[in-house]
């Protein structure tokens, strides 16, 4: 459930869950082997027999753990880009100074998220995909950066923690003015899962916060990342939600604007950029395409999603207005 907004600066997205957690929940998962563990542990017949194994069965070694995934090279600095001049996102890890570093940035896990919630991106928009920044070798271009402060400062910024993480990323040095900055803060908050800049203002970065605890929610910690070929669930969608903010969506001359949720829509929880009292599960970037991409939205609007040029295929050359102002 996206949480209204309390100033005109920001947009959050709260991880309010359904009652029934997204496909590939980590905790849904966890919740059907405690259940069958159980069943197992009084009803030994019915999951494969009260019989102790043989002794051939109990001899038999213990199959080799899993090798450690392979870490890519850590890249500290924005690469080359395969596609050059150019509109397009780039992606930071960002861990604050006393954080954990789970080396999301060599392990795949964000490449894989981030190619999952493109794939996501592309069904529901009847094709288009969200222009990333690529390295030379077309892989994604995802930076590493250690964060000059601590996470309970950025913490007790709650809804406003986005700002504090523009000014560092901005310092840091990410000022291209043809990318927007998706960033996965490895660190906490508790009032959202992911927000974006307010309409208007041009900001060019928006987060993930990886530990949010929002209240009421069972915590955006709770939901796994996809891989690139899994189905996507509550991260792929978060991402390429706040990646809109920064695109300056949704704007108020939309038919089915939420005025109690700026920056979103209210018509339907299967649209992208819903916020409201249902459970969210996106299926579709714009309903009836009338509110902010395709071509029934009012002429009357300053931008068309379809038209964006962070978008491919690319139909138009809109960017936000102010965008890196």
């Amino acid at each position: 459930m996206l949480l209204p907004v309390t100033r005109a600066d920001t947009t959050s997205l709260a991880a309010t869950m359904p009652a029934i957690p997204p496909p590939g929940d980590a905790l849904w998962g966890r919740g059907l082997r405690a259940v069958t563990m159980l069943i197992c542990a009084s009803m030994l017949v019915g999951c494969g027999g009260g019989a102790a194994p043989s002794a051939s069965l109990m001899d038999e070694p213990e199959p080799p753990a899993p090798p450690p995934p392979v870490l890519a090279a850590r890249q500290t600095a924005d690469q080359p880009d395969l596609i050059v001049d150019a509109y397009q996102v780039h992606v930071i890890y960002a861990v604050p100074a006393d954080g954990i570093d789970r080396e999301l940035d060599r392990d795949g896990t964000i490449a894989g998220t981030a190619a999952a919630s493109n794939r996501f991106f592309e069904d529901a928009s009847g094709g288009k995909t969200i222009r990333y920044d690529l390295n030379l070798e077309g892989e994604l271009d995802v930076t590493y950066l250690a964060l000059p402060r601590e996470d309970a400062f950025y913490a007790e910024q709650g809804v406003f923690a986005r700002d504090a993480l523009e000014t560092d990323v901005l310092s840091a040095g990410f000022t291209d003015a043809q990318k927007a900055y998706l960033v996965y803060y490895e660190g906490a908050n508790n009032a959202a899962c992911g927000s974006g800049p307010a309409l208007g203002t041009g900001d060019p970065v928006a987060a993930l916060y990886l530990k949010g605890t929002p209240s009421g929610t069972r915590g955006c910690e709770s939901s796994r990342f996809a891989g690139a070929d899994d189905t996507p669930g509550f991260w792929e969608w978060v991402a390429a939600h706040e990646v809109l903010h920064i695109l300056a969506f949704v704007d108020p001359c939309a038919p089915r604007y939420n005025a109690a949720a700026p920056s979103h829509v209210g018509d339907s929880p299967s649209d992208l950029m819903y916020a409201g009292p249902e459970p969210w599960f996106p299926t579709t970037v714009d309903i009836d395409q009338d509110d902010y991409y395709g071509a029934g939205v009012p002429a009357g609007c300053g931008q068309n999603l379809f038209f964006s040029a962070f978008l491919e295929p690319q139909d138009g050359d809109q960017i936000p207005t102010n965008f890196h102002h």
